[in-house]
């Protein structure tokens, strides 16, 4: 049965998603009494792993079923979303534009964040927008998007939403995730809902799905999984985390965090998603006693 529902979720992705063994799962080491084990993409080049590519692998079989080669996303300058987005374009081949805030950086490579150099590097089409019209584009349908952007061809595009947002994201991760099964819970960073959404999609009760939030959002991650998930939300609870979400003052002890759990599990916590992950998931553990087998979802995409 789970095997009929990953060869469903994965009809109509192309070739070079099709047969990748998608889940890795490995035990983890750690002090709190928990078994705990580690899900982790064995898709492989710079950038690829984690869920920013599967959300958009969904994106990326949503164009090959219907003949578009053109991507169109928006992305934050520094964002995984762009690095993940080039890599992806990279590897694919199709054609890409992102838009980016922050309109100053047109025409000025000299303060190109890493990311920015990178897609140019991919080939990828960067547009660089005011900050006020990049806010809109985040709650804007397409309809609305096409307006807010006459100077984008949407024409024979597929458009994907900041962060992979999106029914069509929730389907590709459901891809990763339905090897998650026989946990108890599964704990993972939640930045849009999406991940989480496709967790829920992908796994059945009793199956508790954890998010931690990482951005100041938890009303957009609560909306999204009540529009993605519904039948299942009952299963979603959302660790929010208002009070540790600004750089000052927690930032020194994440990055401790990062580093501590990066040396002893030998991957890479970064400091902003995994690490507050992380931490939310050893609260809780020296608080409560852990039951059954807890998953810890690697989305960092190096």
């Amino acid at each position: 049965m789970q095997r009929q529902r990953e060869n469903q979720i994965l009809k109509g992705f192309p070739a070079s998603v099709q047969g990748i063994n998608y889940p890795v799962l490995v035990p983890l080491k750690n002090s709190w009494g928990a078994d705990l084990w580690l899900l982790k993409s064995d898709v492989t080049g710079a950038h690829l792993g984690g869920n920013k590519f599967h959300k958009l692998s969904g994106y990326l079989a949503h164009a090959r079923a219907t003949g578009l080669g053109h991507l169109i996303t928006v992305a934050g300058a520094h964002s995984n979303h762009l690095r993940a987005f080039a890599a992806l374009k990279m590897r694919e081949g199709f054609r890409a534009t992102v838009i980016i805030r922050g309109e100053e950086l047109s025409g000025s490579p000299e303060v190109h964040s890493d990311a920015i150099r990178y897609a140019l590097q991919a080939g990828v089409d960067c547009r660089f927008i005011e900050r006020s019209r990049y806010r809109a584009l985040r709650t804007a349908d397409l309809t609305q998007v096409i307006q807010l952007l006459p100077e984008i061809d949407f024409a024979n595009a597929v458009y994907i939403p900041e962060g992979g947002r999106g029914f069509t994201g929730v389907t590709g991760v459901a891809g990763w995730a339905g090897a998650a099964t026989g946990f108890a819970a599964i704990w993972l960073p939640c930045a849009t809902g999406t991940t989480a959404a496709g967790f829920l999609t992908a796994t059945d009760k009793p199956t508790q799905i954890m998010g931690v939030q990482v951005l100041q959002n938890a009303p957009a991650i609560k909306e999204a999984i009540r529009l993605f998930a519904p039948a299942e939300s009952q299963r979603f609870s959302l660790i929010e985390t208002e009070e540790n979400l600004s750089y000052s003052g927690n930032h020194l002890a994440l990055i401790a965090i990062a580093q501590a759990y990066t040396r002893l599990w030998g991957i890479t916590i970064d400091s902003q998603y995994m690490a507050r992950t992380v931490m939310a998931l050893e609260k809780y553990c020296r608080e409560h006693v852990p039951r059954g087998r807890l998953l810890l979802v690697q989305t960092y995409n190096e």
